[in-house]
Parts: C-alpha cells; structure tokens; sequence
C-alpha cells in the first residue's frame, strides 16, 4: 500500500505579480517570475519570466524561457524568447529560439556543450567573470534605426 522509496517531486518556485525580489537565489528546481527580480539566478533547472515578469541581472539555468523582460545576462543550455518576450543584454547558449515578435537586443554567443554545464554550476572563478570562452553568434539578426536587435523569424538555426 505505502511504498518505502519516495518520489522526488520536481519544485516550482513562483515569485508573483505584485512581488519585488532582490538578491541571489539558489535552486535546482524551476522557478517562474511573475513580479520583479534584481540579482541572480543559480543552478536552475527551468527559468520562466512570464510576460508580467522582469528580471535584472544574471540568470545561469539549463533552459530559461522569456516571455517578459530579462536585463543582463542569461547562460543555458537551451533559451527561447517567446513572442511577448525582450531579452536585453548578452545571451550565452548552445541553443536560442525566437518567435516572430520576441526581441534580442544584445548579443548571442554559442558556447560549447562542456563550457555550458560548469558555467550553469557556477564553477567559474570567484571573481565572477566568466572565463575566457572560444564563442561564435548563431542568430540571424536585423538592426532598425534605434540600434535594437530583433532576430528574424528563422533565427533558431
């Protein structure tokens, strides 16, 4: 009836609408931002900046999805910007998607699959920079007349 191994349940954090959070936060499960956020993001599984959602700062997770506003700097593996969404700042991934209406004003840069995971640890250096890394931009994008980079519906390649 009862089974002695229990299930490890994988955790949501949610940090809602009307909710100001500053600060580092350390997780291995996923967490969505509804409110505001100003700080870091360490070791996440899953990132979800809703489209009431604003972070500032730098997130380092396996897969993050923006749907609101990210300032700063995103590592993972896998980041897609969906439509609502508006990246601002510098993107390091193996893996960017943007959806027709998603913006990426700033930089992308593909690291290499080995660099990525002790980036997501946090195991660089204690001076927080991230080490040198032999990068190259994978996303197709357009400039209008304000400097802002949107990339092109096609850009995930």
């Amino acid at each position: 009836m009862f089974k002695n191994k229990q299930e490890t349940a994988k955790s949501l954090s949610v940090v809602a609408k009307n909710c100001n959070i500053r600060g580092e936060i350390q997780l291995e499960g996923d967490i969505q931002i509804d409110g505001f956020c100003e700080g870091s993001i360490c070791n996440a599984n899953s990132v979800v900046i809703s489209a009431t959602g604003h972070f500032s700062g730098e997130i380092r997770a396996m897969h993050v999805t923006i749907n609101g506003l990210v300032e700063g700097t995103c590592i993972a593996n896998d980041v897609d910007i969906l439509s609502n969404g508006r990246m601002m700042g510098t993107v390091n991934s193996q893996q960017l998607t943007i959806e027709k209406g998603g913006c990426l004003s700033g930089e992308n840069k593909l690291v290499e699959e080995e660099v990525m995971l002790s980036l997501i640890k946090d195991e660089s250096d204690e001076d927080d920079r991230l080490p040198e890394l032999k990068m190259s931009s994978r996303t197709q994008v357009e400039e209008d007349d304000e400097t802002e980079t949107t990339a092109s519906l096609g850009a995930n390649h």
